[in-house]
């Protein structure tokens, strides 16, 4: 049986390299040991260590390969993360995921890395990123000027139209509004996806970065008749941040929680500190979000639910990368029917 298996792994075009609990290399196909240049059965049953000194030198990060070995004590665990790898004039990306190695009868004997080179699907969706760029800039020019125009004329400008031209009128002008979030939103991401972004840090107090969120969405939360409360302690530390950054944070989280809330219910703004961070949480009464669903929330264009609230679907991805970007972390606590917890964390000090 094992000589099967051997021969199924082996047949793979990605590599693979089993380790066992003495950091021994058990098993190392051949997809892998040609894409090191480096003798399959001479590796078989040596120190897991000294593969590190084939393939750190062609690595941009040194230390990317031990780090991922580090794994004796998350054994029972499924991990995946992307590898930089220089061969020649060429630099390849790599996807490393690695499973718990285990043997006949189901016990954890080692661990099972997997190589897979992801740099095509890479430079794939950085053709993308950029091209989203590129057209998202030239619309903007445009609709701003179409906007411009059609506010002016709304305003009286141009002399007196009539209630009919009025209207349809004001369906353009929406329609207007829509696109450039839209054209906005895909900048933003663009942007923090090709690493363009640059944050302006600077040291800044939470509590009034959520105040001004609060006043920004407050006669959103008027017309749904949605009250906006903030709790607070009584002191908290400065947070280094790009403030307007994190106004476009909260502000998301915030214009999100309401367009999911009934009437006459409340969003809860709460802020809390611990051993070198700040939290913030948005807390809304709504129709909450199904299992199945926590998964996508985060994602690009989600929609989430069956009735649609407007919006490009592209805020909450935007949000997530802006907290990512400050080296913040941000989850969703929600069951369906009992309302959401969007929270986000972020370190205290200099990043």
């Amino acid at each position: 049986m094992e000589a099967a298996h051997n021969l199924v792994l082996e047949s793979f075009l990605f590599g693979i390299l089993g380790v066992n609990w003495e950091n021994r290399i058990v098993f190392l196909n051949q997809a892998l040991a040609n894409r090191l240049g480096i003798s399959r059965e001479e590796w078989i049953g040596k120190p897991v260590e000294g593969l590190g000194g084939v393939i750190e030198p062609r690595l941009t990060h040194a230390e990317a390969f031990r780090s991922g070995l580090i794994w004796q004590h998350e054994a029972d665990t499924f991990k995946s993360r992307e590898v930089d790898f220089v061969e020649g004039d060429h630099l390849l990306q790599f996807r490393e995921d690695s499973c718990p190695l285990r043997d006949g009868s189901g016990q954890i004997t080692g661990r099972l890395f997997t190589y897979t080179d992801i740099s095509r699907a890479k430079t794939i969706d950085r053709m993308k990123t950029e091209f989203l760029a590129i057209a998202s800039h030239e619309l903007r020019t445009p609709m701003t000027s179409i906007k411009g125009s059609v506010d002016l004329i709304l305003s009286g400008f141009a002399g007196d139209i009539s209630g009919e031209t009025h209207e349809l009128l004001d369906i353009a002008q929406k329609g207007c509004d829509r696109l450039i979030r839209l054209i906005n939103d895909i900048l933003d991401l663009s942007k923090i996806e090709a690493g363009q972004i640059k944050l302006k840090l600077a040291p800044i107090d939470l509590v009034e970065v959520v105040q001004v969120s609060i006043r920004g969405v407050k006669s959103l939360a008027d017309q749904q008749k949605v009250s906006l409360r903030l709790y607070r302690p009584e002191h908290l530390p400065e947070v280094e941040v790009d403030r307007d950054r994190l106004v476009q944070v909260v502000t998301n989280l915030l214009s999100n929680a309401i367009k999911f809330s009934p009437a006459e219910s409340e969003v809860r703004v709460e802020i809390s500190t611990g051993d070198g961070w700040l939290e913030c949480c948005v807390a809304d009464q709504g129709c909450g979000i199904s299992p199945e669903d926590l998964g996508r929330v985060f994602g690009k264009f989600q929609q989430l639910g069956e009735k649609k609230r407007g919006g490009t679907g592209l805020g909450l991805a935007i949000t997530q990368a802006l907290v990512v970007e400050h080296r913040g972390k941000i989850w969703l606590e929600s069951r369906l029917n009992e309302g959401s917890k969007f929270i986000f964390r972020l370190p205290i000090g200099k990043l």
